[in-house]
Formats: C-alpha cells, structure tokens, sequence
C-alpha cells in the first residue's frame, strides 16, 4: 500500500479545500479527504481550519461553514450503520 504522508500542500489537497469552503462535496469526499489529508499526517481539525485561513485565499469568510460541513461528515460517518 502506497504511504500518504506529505499529501498536505498539494494540488490535491488545494483543490480539497477550495471544494469544502465552497460546499462541493459529498460527506463520503469529505471524511476521505480529511482522513487523507490531515489524519494520515498526523493532523486534526483544527489544522484545516488554520490551512483555510491562512493558506488559501478563501480565509476566515468559509471556514466557519467549511468547519461545520466537516464536524457533520466526521459525525454521521461515526454513526453504526
């Protein structure tokens, strides 16, 4: 199995962000994305939250929703099935 750490910084994980601040997401890509890039990097939730803010242009302005949408996803993917 390919390892997944230094995904953090890339055009992929760019695109992620720009994708939850805008809510272009499924919950299913959200928790795949989080897990990918941020918990496999030893990461939490507030690192994405900080990446909005200060590594992207989308700041302070999406991340309130951007953090909701994913609390949400991590919350049902939680659940029993």
């Amino acid at each position: 199995m390919k390892g997944q750490a230094g995904n953090r910084g890339t055009e992929g994980h760019k695109l992620w962000l720009f994708d939850l601040a805008h809510g272009n997401l499924t919950e299913d890509q959200i928790v795949r994305g989080f897990i990918k890039y941020y918990v496999l990097e030893g990461c939490q939730m507030e690192h994405v939250k900080d990446d909005l803010v200060f590594r992207t242009a989308h700041g302070a302005g999406y991340s309130g929703q951007a953090m909701e949408s994913l609390r949400a996803a991590l919350e049902q993917a939680a659940e029993p099935h």
